[in-house]
């Protein structure tokens, strides 16, 4: 029937985000101070950066902590997508400081 969900796909779904959670509220914390606002900003820099370089948000805060903890990266599979994310949140920063 048209709306019903499917209870293993929901389950999946949910496990993702719990797995996401503590990347995404570190790069938030890290947006935070950066730029010095407040949790609700920082996370609409991160929800921007992820829209405008199509990239999933869980994976745009695996680039933000990673570059601000020297790693190489969050082996995202495409080097360029990673690339674009560094380049769109530096920009947003830089426009928004």
């Amino acid at each position: 029937m048209a709306g019903e969900v499917d209870p293993a796909v929901e389950n999946a779904q949910l496990r993702e985000a719990l797995s996401s959670r503590p990347v995404i509220e570190q790069a938030k914390g890290m947006v935070m101070l950066l730029r010095g606002c407040t949790a609700a900003e920082a996370f609409g820099v991160l929800v921007t950066v992820s829209q405008l370089s199509n990239v999933k948000l869980r994976d745009v805060a695996a680039v933000v902590v990673a570059a601000a903890g020297g790693e190489a990266g969050p082996g995202l599979s495409d080097a360029d997508a990673e690339r674009a994310v560094r380049a769109v949140l530096c920009k947003h920063l830089l426009d928004a400081g």
